[in-house]
């Protein structure tokens, strides 16, 4: 009886003690999935929900708790082989089923978009092995950014990731990868050289260059159903010793002219210089330009379409900084867990027009929630040496991309609706009059619409014929991952 009622008493203590009111009732082939898992003699650990501390530590190991779901379990396998065996139960239970690897999607997909999924952590999948004669890398894809970054740093050699050091690898490479060296060397999809990955009939392909229109389709849509792929081979880069960041300060009134003036010179610029715009709401709207340089800061200064961008803009400070790229790429704080959304804008070789820029403006001065934007100058650069239907990642002739991302006091508050209506309208409001259709599918927008046409255009229907063959009866899926059927043709857009 006493040890009854401790356990009664430790399961309230971690009730409480959790981010998330966590489920007390079993998923309904939970005992099914774990006399499999024995069977298969699955290795690593497996937290189902009555293992309320572990469980609950990999809830909370989501990036945005905005949007929050109850897996049926967390497994985390050893190697391929237990990838292999989690699969293959998932299959016999029909169990939708989902890879994590940083935990970063915004709308809750890493936790499979519903209540009882099953979610396969790869954290153990974190190997990276350096090749400098042949200038590739193999990495697992549970690691992060900043420990690439670090490690191909230590030869002399970069790769082109993402912004954020603690982004997961997996989720973010394989649907794309946008960051401080794209304009050098393109996305993160497109550098992509092969990759082992278990499908959903159990087989691990240990090289999808053998199979060519999965590689294919990794390549920009690896993120959205077909297999959990362990391992990836990656093209670097030789780099400088020195790299030079180059930070650009304005008044907030100064965006228009700013953007007048990059327009202008911007898809001049040379392709060691990788530039975004940054504005952001919190204590009062702020607009700077943060650029990553592969050189020292006095052959940026002799850079002629730079010095005359920095004149006719008119800003308040320029900062040059040099430092080894790892230093440059992971300085400043990185975001903590809490409640975010995300947003996706591509525009054209027009540019945004004015009234865009003054519309979002406006919108950031009256933001009742704090509100970030990452603007990448794309023209000129790498990602538009590709054609559209080289890669799964079709986004290619723009000028510029827009990632906004808002973050909210809670989940449920009257504040957080609030945020969140006018975010959507705000969405809404640009799709339809400023932006390009196409939207960015690693920053996935539950209330997009049409969005498997936003995402991938007219790559769209050769990825349902890709998944039909490889995920036939749909074990990988989620509210936005690529179905093995549809209707839809994106060919033609109205």
């Amino acid at each position: 009886m006493i040890s009854y009622l401790y356990n009664i008493f430790l399961f309230i203590v971690t009730i409480y003690a959790s981010q998330f009111p966590l489920p007390i009732s079993k998923c309904p082939e939970e005992d099914s999935l774990r006399n499999c898992l024995d069977q298969y003699q699955f290795k690593g650990p497996v937290y189902f929900r009555d293992n309320f501390s572990a469980y609950n530590k990999d809830i909370e190991f989501e990036f945005s708790w905005l949007v929050i779901y109850f897996p049926i379990a967390f497994i985390h396998p050893l190697d391929e082989f237990d990838v292999q065996s989690a699969i293959q139960c998932a299959a016999e239970l029909n169990i939708p089923t989902v890879a994590r690897s940083g935990g970063h999607s915004y709308e809750g997909y890493s936790l499979g978009g519903k209540d009882c999924s099953l979610v396969i952590s790869l954290v153990n999948f974190n190997n990276i092995t350096i090749d400098t004669i042949s200038q590739t890398a193999v990495i697992g894809t549970g690691i992060s950014l900043q420990p690439l970054y670090y490690k191909v740093q230590e030869h002399m050699f970069a790769f082109p990731g993402g912004t954020c050091p603690n982004v997961g690898v997996g989720g973010l490479m394989m649907g794309g990868g946008m960051g401080f060296l794209s304009h050098r060397f393109g996305m993160s999809s497109d550098n992509i050289l092969d990759a082992q990955i278990v499908l959903a009939n159990g087989t691990v392909v240990y090289s999808a260059k053998k199979y060519p229109e999965l590689l294919w389709a990794i390549r920009g849509a690896g993120n959205a159903g077909y297999g959990i792929i362990t391992a990836l081979t990656l093209r670097i880069y030789p780099i400088p010793k020195i790299v030079t960041r180059l930070s650009i300060e304005y008044d907030f009134d100064q965006t228009p002219l700013l953007f007048s003036v990059l327009d202008q010179l911007g898809p001049n610029f040379h392709q060691n210089l990788t530039t975004y715009i940054l504005i952001n709401s919190d204590s009062g709207p702020s607009t700077n330009i943060d650029c990553i340089y592969l050189g020292s800061a006095d052959e940026l200064r002799h850079h002629v379409d730079v010095q005359e961008f920095i004149k006719l803009s008119k800003p308040k400070n320029v900062t040059y900084i040099e430092n080894d790229l790892y230093h440059i790429e992971v300085t400043g704080e990185l975001l903590a867990h809490g409640y975010f959304k995300s947003l996706t804008f591509f525009f054209d070789q027009k540019g945004i027009p004015y009234e865009g820029i003054k519309y979002l403006m406006k919108f950031m001065k009256s933001f009742k929630c704090v509100v970030h934007s990452e603007t990448l100058l794309i023209a000129g650069g790498k990602i538009n040496e590709i054609r559209r239907n080289e890669t799964a990642f079709v986004h290619r002739g723009f000028k510029y991309h827009i990632a906004m991302f808002a973050h909210f006091p809670d989940a449920h508050s009257e504040e957080t609706e609030e945020c969140f209506q006018e975010l959507e309208n705000f969405s809404q409001h640009v799709l339809q009059n400023y932006a390009s259709y196409e939207c960015y599918q690693n920053l996935v927008d539950r209330q997009l619409d049409n969005w498997q046409c936003r995402y991938y255009v007219e790559n769209f229907e050769r990825l349902v014929e890709i998944k039909q063959k490889y995920d036939p009866y749909n074990l990988f899926r989620w509210n936005q991952s690529i179905p093995t059927t549809t209707n839809i043709s994106c060919n033609v857009l109205d």
